[in-house]
């Protein structure tokens, strides 16, 4: 049986969830992509978190000096590296074919959580190196 030339165009069923498109193209690059932008997004909470961490610890000090401000940087930098293992995980995860969200959720609130305490940590030695 032949097609009806006459009949009207279907259109594609649009997907259920975001994740719904990860189905249909399992390529390591195109999970990548959406995972990476998915936490580029989460970064910036990130990155506020450790600034107002940051700020509260140093700001009543009174005092920045170059040693200090250097500690700062490094931090900062090793934070925003250390950012990476939680986009790159899920990427694994997603390519293996799990496609759920809590680990993404926990991945980002448990990082947080490390990464602010050990700013906390590093920042109060520096603050107060007589208290033992």
């Amino acid at each position: 049986m032949t097609e009806n030339p006459y009949s009207s165009p279907t259109a594609p069923s649009p997907p259920t969830s975001p994740d719904a498109d990860d189905q249909n193209d399992r390529s390591i690059q195109t999970i990548a992509r959406r995972t990476f932008l998915a936490w580029e997004k989460l970064r910036i909470a990130y990155v506020a978190i450790l600034t107002l961490i940051t700020v509260l610890l140093v700001g009543p000090a009174g005092f920045l000096n170059r040693r200090l401000l250097l500690l700062i940087l490094e931090g900062a930098v090793f934070a925003n590296f250390a950012y990476f293992a939680g986009p790159t995980i899920e990427t694994y995860v997603k390519w293996l074919g799990y496609s759920r969200r809590w680990p993404r959720w926990v991945m980002f609130i448990g990082g947080t959580l490390i990464a602010t305490i050990l700013t906390i940590g590093v920042l109060a030695t520096e603050l107060f190196p007589d208290q033992n």
